[in-house]
C-alpha cells in the first residue's frame, strides 16, 4: 500500500502591481524613518564633524561623548524612571479597567448597556484640550479639599496634586478606545463559552479571568502597546502639571536640556537625548511588532 506523497502548496506569483505595491510601501517607509536615521547618526558625531561643510549622513569619527553629555547635563535617570512609573501606571490602569468595561458590554444583560456604551464612545470625539482646563484644576486643587475632608492626613492629601504621580497619571487611567478595542474582539468569542460556564457553575469573574483574557492575549497585547506609546509620548500635561525638576518625564526634560544651552544648540546632545526617549518604544516596536500586528488583524468591526 502506497502512502500519498503530501503536495506541496503552489508558489503564488509575484505580479506588477504586487510589486509596485512593495516598492511604494519602502519608500514611503524609508521617508518616515529618514529623521530618525538622521538622529541616531547625528547621535555620535563630534562637534567638528556637525558643523563641517559639505554634511555627510555618518560620522567621520564615531564618539560616545554626546550621550555622557547629555545625561550628565540633566538628571535623565529620574527622568526615565518619571516616564517608566507614569506609562506604567497607566497601561495597567487601562488594560484593567478596558477589560472589565469591555467584558462587561459584551456578555452582560443590562438596563442602558448599549447607551452607556455609545457615550463612551463619543467620548472619544471629545479633544484633550477642551478637557484640559478642568482636569488642572480638578488636580490642583484636590490636595486643599482633601484637607478640609481629611484633616490629619497631610501626606496622603499632599500626594493628591500637582507634582506627583497621581497628578500625572489620573486623566488617563481609563480609555475609551481600549473599551472599544476589547470589546470588539469580545464580541467575536462563541457565546456558548459564556453559557457552558454558567452552566458549570463559574462566575462570571472566574470565567472572564480564565477563559476570555487568555483567548483575548494578541487583543489586550496590542491596546497595551498603544497605550504604552500614548503615554510615553506624552507633553503638554506633564508639561503643565509639573514645575519641579525631580517630577519631570523625558519629554520634559529634552525639551528643557534645549533650553538651557547658552552658548546655542549641541545638536550632537540634543539628538543622543533623542534617541535614548525614543529607545523604548523603539524596542516595544520591534519586539511587539508581529503580536501588535496580530492583534488589530484578529480585532474585528462585529456590533
Amino acid at each position: 500500500m502506497t502512502v500519498p506523497m503530501p503536495t506541496s502548496r503552489p508558489k503564488r506569483k509575484i505580479t506588477r502591481t504586487d510589486l509596485a505595491m512593495q516598492i511604494f510601501l519602502i519608500v514611503i517607509g524609508l521617508i518616515v524613518a529618514t529623521p530618525i536615521i538622521i538622529a541616531i547618526f547625528t547621535s555620535f558625531k563630534s562637534l567638528q564633524d556637525i558643523s563641517a561643510n559639505p554634511h555627510t549622513l555618518l560620522p567621520r569619527e564615531w564618539t560616545w561623548e554626546n550621550y555622557i553629555t547629555a545625561w550628565n547635563a540633566t538628571p535623565f535617570g529620574r527622568y526615565l524612571l518619571n516616564s517608566f512609573i507614569q506609562s506604567g501606571v497607566i497601561v495597567i490602569c487601562q488594560v484593567i479597567f478596558s477589560i472589565l468595561a469591555a467584558f462587561a458590554f459584551s456578555f452582560l444583560q443590562f438596563k442602558g448597556r448599549d447607551l452607556m456604551f455609545y457615550l463612551i464612545l463619543g467620548s472619544l470625539m471629545v479633544p484633550f484640550q477642551l478637557t484640559f482646563i478642568p482636569n488642572f484644576v480638578l488636580v490642583s486643587e484636590l490636595p486643599k479639599n482633601c484637607l478640609l475632608l481629611f484633616s490629619q492626613a497631610t501626606d496622603l492629601c499632599n500626594s493628591l496634586g500637582a507634582n506627583t504621580y497621581f497628578g500625572l497619571t489620573v486623566p488617563f487611567l481609563a480609555s475609551a478606545f481600549g473599551v472599544f478595542l476589547l470589546r470588539q474582539f469580545f464580541l467575536s468569542l462563541p457565546r456558548d463559552l459564556h453559557d457552558s460556564a454558567q452552566i458549570d457553575g463559574a462566575s462570571n469573574f472566574r470565567f472572564l479571568w480564565q477563559i476570555v483574557v487568555p483567548l483575548s492575549g494578541g487583543s489586550i497585547s496590542a491596546f497595551a502597546i498603544f497605550s504604552f506609546l500614548g503615554a510615553w509620548s506624552q507633553y503638554l500635561w506633564p508639561l503643565i502639571i509639573t514645575n519641579e525638576t525631580e517630577m519631570r518625564t523625558v519629554q520634559i526634560g529634552i525639551r528643557f536640556f534645549l533650553a538651557n544651552q547658552e552658548r546655542g544648540t549641541n545638536w550632537g546632545a540634543l539628538m543622543a537625548g533623542a534617541v535614548i526617549v525614543l529607545l523604548p518604544t523603539l524596542l516595544i516596536f520591534l519586539i511587539a511588532n508581529r503580536q501588535l500586528v496580530k492583534g488589530i488583524a484578529m480585532t474585528g468591526l462585529k456590533g
